[in-house]
């Protein structure tokens, strides 16, 4: 007749301490394979967070990396070649424009594809008071980039101007979302 084993306590304790260790051993492997691996791929289009972006306020982002976000054309190398300006008009509506950018700076538009590069300013920024877009302070020797501008809905107002590209979007709890154009 066989005896059963017998369980100490110690034996018991013992046991249970292995599979804790071996828990948290698999467990630290799994979260390092995970943070390995880098963050997860979004879905969904790309968004803008504009739940700061009071009436009559402005900011730039850069242009999304997926070409079927930009315009027609343009291929997703060449979305650093863009800025994206997003501005809220008085009437709490948020509005998106690509511009040209270069050496850091976003260009005063001179042709109706975005990618053409613009003329140099400094700062070129909406102007709320006065209803329109523009060169505010434009780049040593680049005067001229002063007569060109736009109304908030992105038309042209000066005579030679093209209208801004205008970007397709809308706003949901605190983000502006990207439409597909393609």
């Amino acid at each position: 007749m066989a005896t059963a084993p017998v369980w100490s306590e110690r034996r018991l304790l013992a046991i249970a301490l292995r599979a804790m260790m071996a828990v948290a051993v698999l467990a630290a492997l799994v979260l390092s394979w995970r943070y390995a691996a880098g963050p997860a791929d979004p879905e969904g289009p790309p968004s803008v967070r504009v739940v700061k972006l009071l009436p009559g306020t402005f900011l730039w982002a850069d242009a999304p990396a997926d070409a079927r976000y930009l315009p027609d054309g343009l291929r997703a190398q060449e979305a650093a070649r863009l800025k994206l300006m997003l501005l809220r008009g008085e009437d709490g509506a948020v509005r998106g424009f690509y511009l040209p950018q270069q050496d850091g700076f976003v260009g005063v538009p001179t042709a109706a594809s975005p990618l053409t590069p613009g003329i140099p300013c400094a700062d070129f920024a909406p102007d709320f008071r006065a209803g329109d877009i523009a060169c505010r302070q434009a780049a040593p020797g680049f005067d001229f980039a002063l007569r060109h501008r736009w109304s908030l809905q992105g038309r042209a107002l000066s005579a030679g101007s093209p209208d801004l590209h205008a970007v397709a979007g809308h706003e949901v709890d605190g983000s502006w979302w990207l439409q597909a154009v393609r």
